[in-house]
């Protein structure tokens, strides 16, 4: 697994750079923000999910009038419940203030307003509100110690490479080389969509899946 001040290295010397310790053409710290930016789209693929409850602890963990905080590595919504599955059914996502219902109506609806506050219609849940969400990994540094974790290792440095390629994409862009930039932008949406299939698909086990046959024994699915 590549650490992040290899994988800073590697895009520097990517887009040409010889000295990566002291780079010209691109500062540590320009790519650091970038890798970290990277970071964020990448983990909109690799959707890695997190539990926060609203069970009172503190004010954090409270919805007051309808209104909740949202941790504060949210990235994305999975689901949200006025209780928790299986016995409660998931709360419908609405876009506009228009759909929401009454105030005082049964809790079955939820809205995101903006990336740090979740609200509920009705206002008054029933039950311990819980969200599943899409987390945003830890704040890459330029450092030994830091790695992108979340991200398997294939697609840290080389062929695979997701920074090396969102880099060379920025400094294409600053190059004014078009042609490279969109060549590089293809590149690292492929890289993205092979990143999603990847970890998505690691999530599900290989178990042969088997149908009861209501005759008796199981019948291959």
């Amino acid at each position: 697994m590549a650490t992040t001040d290899a994988i800073i290295d590697s895009c520097l010397e990517a887009i040409g750079e010889s000295d990566t310790t002291n780079p010209v053409l691109m500062t540590r710290a320009k790519v650091l923000a970038l890798c970290n930016s990277i970071y964020i789209d990448v983990m909109k693929k690799v959707r890695a999910l997190a539990t926060y409850s609203y069970d009172g602890s503190d004010a954090n963990h409270t919805i007051t009038n309808g209104v909740g905080t949202l941790p504060t590595d949210y990235l994305m919504m999975h689901r949200v419940y006025d209780g928790d599955a299986p016995d409660d059914y998931p709360l419908n996502w609405i876009k506009s203030i228009d759909d929401k219902v009454n105030d005082t109506d049964t809790t079955t609806q939820f809205m995101i307003p903006d990336s740090q506050t979740l609200w509920i219609f009705g206002k008054t849940p029933t039950n311990t509100v819980k969200i599943y969400y899409y987390k945003k990994p830890t704040a890459l540094t330029d450092a030994g110690s830091s790695t992108p974790t979340l991200l398997d290792e294939k697609f840290h440095v080389g062929v695979k490479g997701i920074f090396e390629a969102g880099v060379k994409a920025e400094y294409a862009k600053r190059d004014n080389s078009t042609y490279d930039q969109l060549d590089m932008l293809a590149l690292y949406q492929d890289l993205l969509d092979e990143i999603g299939a990847y970890h998505n698909r690691n999530k599900v086990d290989d178990d042969t899946n088997l149908i009861v046959n209501m005759y008796g024994g199981c019948d291959v699915g």
